[in-house]
């Protein structure tokens, strides 16, 4: 595990006190997931050092509720998650009593909604996409969507249930997807770059919800110390938003640049292995 100190900000990093508390907020794919089998199996003694320090593990991620709901359940987990780029968080009601500032009620969940819903983008995607050269997840059948992802139908089916985004498997060219991202904006879309999937959504990204989840935490805790650990572009924001950034490497592709001046942790290995790697590393630190 390795460190680094990225581009320029005005802030430096909170450090933890005995009044303060530490949330760790990650992306899944890539992440805490193995890039390629979905595996979580590396990070499960670190999870559980998590949970018995009463640490909240909070997934902010590109994927559905569905998928977090699976995926919570599977690690034994009943923390927050943020769903779709940022585009909304759901705070379990049985960690939390009342509902957090602009949350409504979702079944076994506050819900708080912070981009557009999935009907409002298809509609405002519907003229641009004739123009590109692109297959949008939503028009993939489930057959397809396994074959890209090496998902089981199951989980397939999760993830093709989207509420807040639209993600696209670009075929087009770099010059295409400018024109492309400034036609969305236009029409008060935008873009992030995942794993896989170019995805469409509204003006909201991983960092906006970091900042939002801070501020409920904060309501408990004299200081809110956030841990954020990402693999890709959509992990930008989020990274830059965190106290302690964490880049984790990627099989598939190159670490993303961050521009800060706090201090930033790059794992020595891939997906959760560097990922309960820098998170043992930064809680001895802490």
């Amino acid at each position: 595990m390795t460190s680094r100190t990225g581009k320029q900000t005005n802030s430096q990093p909170k450090t933890a006190t005995a009044a303060s508390r530490i949330i760790v907020l990650t992306d899944l794919d890539g992440t805490l997931l193995d890039h390629y089998n979905y595996s979580a199996e590396p990070a499960l003694a670190t999870i559980r050092k998590l949970q018995r320090h009463r640490i909240p593990l909070i997934f902010n991620t590109s994927k559905t509720l569905a998928e977090c709901e699976a995926l919570s359940e599977k690690l034994g987990l009943s923390d927050p998650f943020i769903v779709e780029n940022g585009s909304a968080t759901y705070y379990p009601k049985r960690r939390f009593r009342t509902a957090p500032a602009g949350g409504t009620s979702y079944g076994a969940y506050w819900q708080v909604i912070a981009g557009l819903s999935y009907e409002d983008i298809r509609e405002r995607l519907a003229d641009i996409k004739p123009d590109y050269r692109m297959v949008a997840l939503s028009d993939c059948s489930l057959g397809d969507i396994c074959a890209s992802t090496g998902l089981s139908m199951t989980a397939a089916r999760r993830a093709q249930n989207r509420q807040f985004s639209e993600p696209l498997i670009w075929q087009d060219s770099d010059d295409a997807l400018q024109r492309f991202r400034q036609a969305l904006a236009d029409k008060g879309l935008s873009t992030l770059r995942g794993g896989r999937f170019l995805h469409v959504l509204g003006d909201t990204d991983k960092g906006k919800a970091l900042t939002a989840i801070k501020a409920v935490y904060s309501q408990t805790s004299a200081t809110v110390v956030a841990i954020a650990l990402g693999d890709g572009d959509n992990d930008i924001a989020m990274l830059q938003a965190a106290d302690y950034p964490v880049l984790i490497r990627s099989p598939a592709h190159a670490l993303p640049e961050l521009v800060t001046t706090r201090p930033v942790t790059i794992s020595d290995q891939t997906g959760p292995a560097g990922w309960a790697d820098s998170i043992k590393g930064l809680l001895k630190k802490l």
